[in-house]
């Protein structure tokens, strides 16, 4: 019965079948965040730089990079 109600209260996660860790190796994992970012940015970037135009656009990107690096820096 307490299986029945764990099943009914996560939908989605089949608590049979889940061991709790992944099967990704760190280099698969590095490489999904990378296009993930990637993916993003290419997608994104044409309308910020359009909404805001070449000169704040360019500020803000280089804004976030050096906010970037500096987070970088101090992990």
């Amino acid at each position: 019965m307490e299986r029945e109600a764990n099943r009914l209260a996560v939908p989605l996660l089949d608590q049979s079948s889940s061991s709790g860790t992944g099967s990704a190796t760190s280099i698969q994992t590095l490489g999904n965040i990378i296009v993930s970012v990637v993916g993003t940015g290419v997608l994104g970037l044409p309308f910020a730089f359009k909404i805001a135009g070449w000169l704040a656009g360019s500020i803000g990107v280089a804004v976030a990079g050096i906010a970037t690096y500096y987070c970088m820096l101090i992990l």
